[in-house]
């Protein structure tokens, strides 16, 4: 039966300080409890033989009817701690989650409601499985020499408007590397690794 696992990191949020003894539960689709796990001191916990389907649906780039990869819901709780729910981790065959989770103080003044809802997130479905997927338009050419580097340079930080051009939305500045990251995650799928696929044309 095809296989996947989930990576858990729990931490302080914000600090990057690893919070050991916290309690994770991960649920299938239904609601049943698939296992009961506990960070350990450096903060992390894994869970392995999680079913998945089959690598192969994650393989057929034009696959939008049979979803490639398992849902799971991961609950955590450490006394004192606010807690974290996060819906919708996506598990695929053969390959790990990275399952981040950042804590705040149960009774800490910046426990607010927004703040609070922050520790209830749901993954959407796949940006390729739900058709939301795939490069935007190829870059312009003939573009002005005053606006091209003449060497690659890689930021530490990038600044994030939290919605379309126009729209009045939050700005957000995050790591580079884990906006990357973040934007890869919805180009690929992560079994995709070292295969080649033909350009799309149209």
């Amino acid at each position: 039966m095809p296989i996947g696992s989930i990576w858990i990191a729990a931490a302080l949020a914000e600090q990057a300080a690893p919070l050991a003894g916290v309690r994770v539960t991960v649920l299938d689709e239904t609601g049943v409890v698939v296992a009961r796990l506990e960070t350990d001191e450096n903060g992390t916990a894994v869970q392995t033989g999680l079913a998945a389907p089959d690598r192969s649906y994650s393989l057929d780039e034009g696959n939008t009817s049979v979803r490639p990869y398992a849902v799971y819901d991961l609950v955590a709780e450490k006394e004192g701690w606010q807690t974290v729910r996060l819906g919708g981790v996506q598990v695929f065959d053969g390959q790990e989650t990275v399952a981040r989770l950042q804590f705040l103080p149960a009774d800490a003044a910046v426990a607010t409601a927004g703040i609070a809802a922050e520790n209830n997130v749901t993954i959407p479905p796949h940006p390729l499985f739900s058709g939301r997927g795939g490069s935007g338009p190829a870059p312009a050419g003939n573009c002005p020499q005053g606006r091209v580097l003449t060497e690659v340079v890689v930021p530490k930080t990038i600044t994030v408007h939290l919605g379309r051009p126009t729209e009045t939305a939050r700005n957000v500045t995050v790591p580079f590397q884990e906006y990357i990251a973040t934007v890869a995650s919805g180009e690929v799928y992560p079994t995709w690794a070292g295969r080649c696929f033909p350009r799309r044309t149209g």
